[in-house]
């Protein structure tokens, strides 16, 4: 179809606008160019057949007319006659007819002998073109409205996207921000790395100087010489200059794997919110265990006291059943019993108070606690208020500063 964008597939099944409305408004395009050059073609042949078939005044006026007649031409066509004579008088006009060169004219010119003029023939002629031309209008209102159709869903493709595009803009500057931080790292990776290299260099070049020397040095040892001192000394000197590189080169090798591990070290920010993921995660598991374990130890608690004094009401219970026999042989023993029925009942109601007193202690401590939960919650909530604000003051105050810098920028 000779299309200048390309699209594929998976762009098609993905919905990927920014490739497929190209496309799209190009078919659109396309097929109203085409249906207008139909419709062109069409309404021409339209006249050109109502040309053919119908003819004016004037045009019959102006057309060329012959020089010679047919003079048999009545005859032949109204009177009476043989078929040897129609074949004759056939022939002759024929003959007659200048224009013998084109195939069609002769073939009309025989179709018109051959056949008189029908008016009904003609009107029904005049009656298709007359259909066809009512079809072609119809034909035309549908492009036309078609037309309309595709010219507001390219509008409203188009308004889609310069919505997307705004969003797309609104949501670029977390993005930003992050991609400078990295181009930052990057740039001071590439420094240490240049750095590196060039050091190596440096290092390289002076071994090969330093190695050079020393193969002038071991010429010059293979040679007779008479001062050899000086040669040493001066191959020891060489020498301690190569190991003092050699160690400034280990220095800086290990430097430079340290701010390698260094950068490795630093998280990105995927790694940073998948670990403060994780760390709430446990947060919350040691705070439900910790719930767990504090009801686990207040229930025991509970329950010890609960058989504590199970068991000191079965121990009166049973010194009671164990003393009652006793009280029944004489009366000093029945008094004796009852002042210790008394003394018990004192003592319960001893410990009947305590634990009221510490029930309405407890009860005051959580009273207590949960107005101090009360206040640090309006306390978060208003925190939580004033970070938004927060945000949104810092928000305000970037933009700002963008438009601060644009417009010196411009000046």
């Amino acid at each position: 179809m000779k299309c200048p964008y390309q699209v594929e597939p998976h762009q098609i099944q993905g919905l990927d606008y920014i490739h497929v409305f190209p496309v799209i408004q190009w078919l659109v395009k396309r097929s109203i160019e085409k249906r207008k050059e139909r419709g062109e073609f069409l309404m021409l042949y339209a006249a050109n057949q109502f040309d053919k078939l119908n003819c004016f005044k004037n045009v019959l006026e102006s057309e060329p007319k012959r020089k010679e007649k047919c003079l048999h031409l009545k005859k032949c066509l109204t009177g009476n006659r043989t078929n040897k004579s129609f074949h004759k008088e056939e022939q002759r006009i024929m003959e007659c007819i200048d224009d013998t060169s084109e195939p069609e004219s002769i073939e009309s010119c025989e179709w018109f002998i051959k056949k008189p003029f029908d008016a009904n023939d003609f009107i029904e002629t005049v009656m298709t073109d007359e259909e066809k031309i009512a079809k072609l209008k119809e034909e035309n209102q549908k492009i036309a409205e078609e037309l309309a159709q595709a010219q507001e869903e390219t509008n409203n493709i188009e308004s889609k996207i310069e919505k997307i595009t705004l969003q797309n803009s609104n949501m670029g500057d977390d993005r930003k921000r992050e991609h400078e931080k990295i181009k930052i790292l990057l740039t001071e990776y590439e420094r240490v790395k240049e750095t590196e290299e060039n050091f190596q260099k440096e290092c390289e070049i002076k071994m090969e100087e330093y190695q050079q020397k020393i193969k002038e040095a071991n010429a010059l040892l293979e040679e007779p010489v008479e001062d050899d001192t000086e040669l040493k000394e001066e191959l020891d000197n060489i020498r301690n200059m190569v190991e003092a590189a050699r160690t400034k080169l280990s220095k800086k090798a290990r430097a430079v794997g340290l701010m390698k591990r260094k950068l490795d070290q630093i998280p990105d920010r995927a790694e940073l919110a998948q670990y403060q993921r994780r760390f709430v995660e446990l947060s919350n598991e040691v705070s439900a265990r910790y719930r767990e374990t504090k009801r686990h130890y207040a229930l025991y608690n509970t329950l010890s006291d609960v058989q504590m004094y199970l068991n000191k009401e079965l121990s009166l219970l049973s010194s009671i059943l164990d003393a009652y026999p006793e009280a029944e042989k004489s009366p000093e023993s029945k008094e004796r019993f009852l002042r210790q029925l008394e003394n018990i009942d004192v003592s319960v109601k001893q410990t009947l108070d305590r634990v009221e007193n510490k029930r309405n202690k407890e009860q005051s401590i959580k009273s207590n606690l949960n107005n101090q939960l009360s206040t640090c919650m309006s306390a978060h909530r208003q925190y939580l208020a004033a970070v938004k604000e927060l945000e949104t003051e810092v928000q305000k105050n970037l933009q700002l500063q963008e438009q601060i810098d644009q417009l010196q920028i411009e000046q």
